[in-house]
């Protein structure tokens, strides 16, 4: 039924809570910042804090592009209206590998992870083949409330942000105040980093992959009251709450584990799990993995949302199959889009567990995903200045010409860092990457022509 989406039915909290979801921040904190751990080191803080600014940046220039634009599509559409349609294409169609691979990544983080993580906190030993039920379970989870209705679907991710970000914040504040002899601001300088201030940097490009999800609240300006503010406000806040979260977070576990120890906390499978349970027993590492497990169910929630949402628009403006436009009568949701695009997910996410086995599975999706993200980003950003001439509004070339610039360079440094640990999965990442990047210039090139803006219904 190709009815339009709920309109006005979102608020600022709303938004904002999206976009906070939308970074895991439970599951990042405990698991993921082991990444940025193994080059960043005891100065994992600084590396926190670098990325912070980086994706502040980030969060500037999209709240004046919304200003000028706001919608279902996203990324896709800033570039549309900013860069032309071949370039809105191009950025739709890198949009869509870096959310499926999200997808994919996300499902496996509980697939792959939830049975290790088990057996090594709790000694709790479930078959390895259960992978496959908790990938279709957490997939199923993330199609089915988003096919609830936005509201619900929304509602249900912003209780679950702040029930994360408020438990993991205080057991940060237990860590810190409960040995103060512990704490140092050594631990925000480069003295701990490999080769120091590179060290950091490299530190950063994986912190980056814990905020990246602040952007899932840009494909939610057709259904949030008065977008053209509600939106680009939503993503400050949402990359301030998230930054002031991963600092705090990070600081605590790198004093409470040892800044001189965290090599140890980089090769740990769940360090924030396991330093929980030093501090606060056997019950603070039940709720610690609760939440954990919870974050990623959420998250499969909030990118189901934000990627139905861009198809939708892309189908709508007749750049994909107009089947993928429609939308359920009674929910109001891009529901057929959504189907198709955790499918899409699964088999992915099955084939590289069968093909490369199940850590490598994770780390061959977070990778794609990561350089699909960097794409994206930086081809939103550069369309700030065309957004601002075809609006007929006055240029401001510091905000909309500089700071998109350095912004744009800042995020080709990170880029090119996601190639410096060449390995074998590095590589079919890359290449994956590629072989999408040459059939979306392909089909940027043929469906550009077709492309019709169509207002929404």
């Amino acid at each position: 039924m190709k009815t339009g989406l709920k309109k006005d039915s979102l608020s600022l909290y709303n938004v904002i809570f999206q976009g906070v979801a939308g970074s895991a921040p439970a599951g990042a904190a405990v698991a993921t910042l082991t990444g940025s751990a193994a080059f960043a080191l005891g100065s994992l803080p600084l590396s926190a804090v670098v990325a912070f600014v980086i994706v502040l940046i980030n969060a500037i220039i999209i709240n004046r592009i919304s200003r000028h634009v706001a919608g279902a599509g996203g990324y896709y559409a800033y570039s549309r209206e900013g860069l032309g349609n071949f370039a809105g294409v191009f950025t739709g169609w890198m949009y869509i590998m870096y959310q499926i691979m999200s997808l994919a990544f996300i499902g496996l983080s509980v697939a792959i992870f939830l049975p290790a993580l088990l057996d090594t906190v709790f000694g709790i030993i479930i078959p390895f083949y259960s992978w496959v039920l908790l990938l279709v379970l957490i997939l199923a989870f993330g199609y089915f409330v988003s096919f609830s209705g936005v509201k619900n679907s929304v509602r249900y991710a912003m209780v679950m942000a702040t029930i994360e970000v408020i438990i993991i914040a205080a057991i940060s504040i237990i860590i810190i105040t409960a040995k103060p002899s512990i704490n140092t601001i050594s631990v925000f300088t480069p003295v701990y980093a490999i080769h120091g201030f590179t060290g950091v940097m490299l530190g950063v490009l994986f912190m980056y992959t814990a905020f990246s999800g602040f952007g899932t609240a840009t494909p939610l300006g057709e259904e949030a009251k008065d977008a053209n503010k509600v939106i680009g406000r939503g993503v400050l806040v949402s990359v301030i709450v998230l930054g002031l979260f991963f600092i705090l977070a990070s600081y605590a576990f790198t004093v409470g584990w040892g800044p001189s120890r965290m090599l140890s906390f980089s090769k740990e499978l769940v360090p924030g799990i396991i330093l929980t349970k030093s501090y606060l027993g056997i019950i603070g590492a039940i709720v610690i993995t609760v939440l954990f497990v919870n974050s990623l169910f959420t998250d499969s929630v909030v990118f189901t949302n934000s990627l139905s949402r861009v198809v939708f628009s892309m189908s709508r403006d007749n750049v994909l199959p107009g089947i993928l436009s429609n939308v359920h009568e009674q929910r109001r949701t891009p529901h057929i889009a959504a189907g198709l695009m955790v499918i899409i997910a699964f088999i992915i996410g099955a084939i590289a567990v069968v093909t490369l086995g199940g850590f490598n599975a994770f780390l061959y999706t977070g990778i794609a995903a990561t350089l699909a993200a960097l794409l994206v980003h930086m081809f939103a950003n550069a369309s700030l200045a065309g957004i601002v001439r075809k609006m007929k509004a006055k240029l401001n070339i510091a905000m909309d010409v500089i700071l998109p610039a350095i912004s744009i360079a800042i995020l080709g440094f990170v880029f090119y860092g996601s190639f410096i640990s060449i390995d074998k999965i590095v590589i079919i990442a890359s290449v994956s990457f590629i072989a999408w990047v040459i059939a979306g210039l392909i089909y940027s090139a043929i469906s550009s022509k077709y492309l019709v803006h169509t207002k929404p219904e």
